[in-house]
C-alpha cells in the first residue's frame, strides 16, 4: 500500500507541475507583436497633392514635395507653399528635397530654391532641376544636360562634351563623408575632380541584331548593379546606390555588395535574344529600387522599390509586415526618418509610420 501511495503521490505531483506549467487552457503562445500606428496623408487631410515627389527632414519639421506644390509639417498641420504665394518657387512641380548647410533645397521643374524656412531665395532658373547638393560655397544641380555646377560665382555647365561626364542626363547627386561629389546619371556614376568627372560604369549587357554584346565594367573593378542610377546616399562610410536592376553598397574601389530581387535577364540561346526571369538574391519586393534613406547613426537602411519597402540592418533584413496595420505597397517615391518615424511617400499619399525606431532596435545584430 505504501508503494502505492508513493507512486499515486508521484502521478500527483506531475500533473500539478504540469498544471502550473502549463495553465488551464493548455500551452501558452506568446501574445502576437504590438502593431507600430500607420497614418495615412492625402490632399483630403491637406497635402497639395496626393503623389508625393520627395521628402525631408528639416528641424522640427517634415517637408514633403509633390506633383503640385510643397507642404510641412508641424506635427498636426501641413503649411503649402506654392507658386502663387511663394514668389521664388520656380514650378509646383517639385522634383526633390535636399537639406543642407542649414537650408531645404528645393529642385523643380524650373530650378532651384533654397529656404531655411523663412527667407526663401532662387538659386537657379530655366531648366527642369532633378536634384540639389550644396556644401560651403559649392551648389550643384542635376539636370538633363549635366551638372550646373558653381563655387561662389556663375553656374558652370559641366557635361559629356565640356567636363567628360558619362552621360548627361544626371538625375541624383551627394556628397560623400570626405566632401566629394557623386553624380548618377542614366548610363554611370561619375566622381567630380576640379571640373573634369571620373566615370565608373558597371558591367553590362547590350542586344544588337542576333548578338547579345557582353560591356565590361569600366574601371575593371566597377561591380554596380545597374547603371541607371535613380539615388545615391551616404551609409556607413560607402555609398548606398539605388539603380534600376537593384541596389549596391560600396566604397567605390574594392567593395561592393549588391542585392537584387527576382528581375528580367537578357540570354542568348540558338542564335535568338530573349528575356527570361532570373531569381534575386534578396528579399527586395521589387527589381528597381526608387528611393533610400538612412536611420540616425546608420542604424539602418530604408529601400524603396517600384513593388515596396524593404529594411536592411547590419546586413540583415529586418521584417516588418507583421508589426504594421498597413503596409504601403506599389511603388515608393520617397522616404525620411524624422524623430522615430519613417515616413514613405508614395504615388496615391503619404504614409507615416510610428515609432519604427522601436523595431529597429528590437531586431538582433
Amino acid at each position: 500500500m505504501k508503494s502505492a501511495a508513493v507512486r499515486l503521490g508521484g502521478v500527483l505531483t506531475i500533473v500539478l507541475g504540469l498544471v502550473l506549467f502549463t495553465g488551464c487552457g493548455g500551452p501558452k503562445t506568446p501574445p502576437p507583436p504590438e502593431k507600430l500606428k500607420v497614418d495615412r496623408f492625402t490632399a483630403q487631410q491637406g497635402l497639395p497633392h496626393d503623389h508625393i515627389t520627395a521628402l525631408v527632414s528639416f528641424g522640427t519639421q517634415v517637408w514633403a514635395g509633390t506633383k503640385n506644390g510643397l507642404a510641412r509639417f508641424d506635427g498636426v498641420n501641413w503649411q503649402v507653399h506654392v507658386t502663387k504665394n511663394t514668389n521664388a518657387l520656380g514650378s509646383n512641380i517639385i522634383e526633390n528635397l535636399a537639406v543642407a548647410d542649414g537650408a531645404v533645397w528645393i529642385s523643380t521643374d524650373n530650378g532651384v530654391t533654397r529656404t531655411d524656412g523663412t527667407n526663401w531665395a532662387s538659386i537657379l532658373t530655366g531648366s527642369r532641376a532633378r536634384a540639389a547638393a550644396a556644401k560651403g560655397n559649392e551648389i550643384a544641380v542635376a539636370t538633363a544636360h549635366g551638372v550646373e555646377y558653381t563655387t561662389g560665382g556663375a553656374f558652370l555647365a559641366l557635361s559629356k562634351e565640356t567636363a567628360g561626364l558619362v552621360f548627361d542626363e544626371v538625375q541624383a547627386l551627394c556628397y560623400d563623408a570626405t566632401g566629394k561629389l557623386w553624380v548618377g546619371t542614366r548610363a554611370g556614376m561619375a566622381q567630380l575632380s576640379g571640373q573634369v568627372f571620373q566615370n565608373f560604369t558597371g558591367p553590362a549587357q547590350q542586344p544588337m541584331g542576333t548578338s547579345l554584346i557582353e560591356i565590361p565594367p569600366s574601371p575593371p573593378n566597377c561591380q554596380l548593379v545597374g547603371n541607371n542610377i535613380n539615388a545615391i546616399v551616404p551609409f556607413k562610410g560607402k555609398l548606398a546606390i539605388a539603380t534600376t536592376s537593384g541596389l549596391t553598397i560600396t566604397d567605390m574601389g574594392n567593395q561592393w555588395t549588391s542585392y537584387t530581387s527576382a528581375h528580367k535577364k537578357w540570354v542568348q540561346r540558338a542564335g535568338k535574344i530573349f528575356e527570361e526571369q532570373a531569381p534575386g538574391n534578396s528579399p527586395l519586393p521589387g527589381p528597381s529600387i526608387t528611393a533610400l534613406a538612412v536611420a540616425p547613426g546608420d542604424a539602418a537602411l530604408f529601400i524603396g522599390t517600384n513593388k515596396g519597402l524593404a529594411i536592411l540592418k547590419d546586413d540583415k533584413w529586418v521584417k516588418f509586415e507583421d508589426r504594421l496595420a498597413t503596409v504601403p505597397s506599389g511603388a515608393i517615391t520617397a522616404l525620411v526618418m524624422h524623430a522615430n518615424d519613417l515616413w514613405v511617400g508614395t504615388k496615391t499619399g503619404l504614409f507615416r509610420i510610428g515609432d519604427i525606431a522601436s523595431l529597429i532596435a528590437s531586431q538582433a545584430p
